[in-house]
């Protein structure tokens, strides 16, 4: 064949693929685009790898890579699929904004925070961000930092409810009651089945004393969350050990085996549980929760102390001094490092 018929003959198949590409591309891109709005994150996360593997860097695919392992809860993986599509697309604050919130979700609030300020550079934030930038505050225990920016949010979106229920732990978490109170009411006008905000709800109002509204709360909180597919044992836990707190003990007891079926791992149920089974003496019932709230929680002294009273009541004496002794040093330790902390030294 001639040169120049050789030459033509490739221009040709060169356009015929081109062609082919143009032509399956857009369909490829379109099918993940399919499964990420049916929400088949995991589906959607390898259609676009392979949109992304077929034509690199010629579409948002990587973007949407990140976006469907974010939502799969695949945090690591997520990041590596955004951080190749920044250093691709340094311009996208769509990229930057998604990867400080994964590396919100990695507790890394220092990378976080730099990343969005790095967003906020090529485009203002929105109120979900400004409400991760608050969030990394949390983790960093600025409280302060984390109201302003929360409170930024809301006056961009009064109505942006995970931000509202934030402020409210937030303030809570500051001992101001009476704005915790009205941040979980706002959230609950919302969202009237909002189980975690009434159950914080109830939380804030034990912090104001007031215990008939922090059980009205607690309540219909768990009246909420029985009608769900999926249980959250903390507003059982909160009722339980609230009305056991009252001398309402055999009342809060069958609340708090409820709690424990919903969480069995959960060191803290087990202890509120061993702790009522304790005050009414019922011993060998306490005995079993005690023993397992302390193997869950090792470094909680309050586990060992209730644990080694009930020792010392069955009459089992070195049993009941060696946990006396674990909580002593527990307590010697906590005190030390708070001591450390502070820059004090101990007399």
């Amino acid at each position: 064949m001639p040169i120049v018929g050789k030459h033509f003959a490739t221009a040709v198949a060169s356009l015929a693929a081109t062609m082919l590409l143009a032509a399956i591309q857009p369909n490829s891109f379109d099918r993940a685009k399919t499964l990420f709005e049916q929400r088949h994150w995991v589906d959607a996360a390898s259609a676009f790898q392979q949109v992304e593997d077929t034509s690199p860097g010629k579409t948002d695919a990587l973007l949407y890579v990140g976006k469907s392992l974010i939502n799969a809860g695949k945090f690591s993986d997520a990041g590596k699929a955004l951080q190749r599509y920044s250093s691709a697309h340094p311009h996208s604050d769509d990229a930057l904004y998604l990867l400080a919130y994964v590396r919100f979700r990695e507790n890394k609030p220092e990378e976080s925070l730099k990343l969005s300020s790095e967003a906020a550079q090529i485009k203002a934030p929105k109120a979900d961000d400004l409400k991760i930038v608050a969030l990394d505050y949390v983790l960093l225990n600025d409280s302060v930092s984390a109201t302003r920016y929360l409170e930024q949010a809301l006056a961009m979106e009064p109505d942006n409810v995970d931000a509202r229920y934030a402020l409210g732990r937030v303030l809570y978490q500051q001992n101001k009651f009476d704005g915790a109170i009205a941040a979980f009411e706002e959230v609950l006008r919302l969202e009237p089945a909002h189980v975690k905000a009434l159950d914080n709800l109830g939380l804030a109002f034990e912090g104001e004393n007031q215990m008939g509204q922090a059980l009205s709360a607690y309540r219909k909180a768990t009246e909420i969350d029985g009608a769900s597919p999926v249980h959250n044992d903390q507003p059982y836990l909160n009722l339980g050990r609230l009305l056991a707190k009252m001398n309402k003990s055999e009342d809060g007891l069958p609340i708090l085996v409820r709690a424990a079926e919903i969480a069995p791992q959960s060191g803290r149920v087990h202890l509120e549980l061993g702790k009522t089974y304790l005050s009414l003496n019922r011993l060998q019932q306490a005995k079993p929760e005690l023993e397992e709230a302390v193997r869950l929680q090792p470094d909680e002294s309050t586990g060992h102390y209730l644990l080694g009273r009930l020792y010392q009541r069955m009459g089992s004496k070195q049993l009941a001094e060696k946990e006396f002794k674990v909580t002593q040093s527990l307590i010697d330790s906590k005190r030390a490092g708070l001591d450390a902390a502070t820059g004090m030294s101990p007399r």
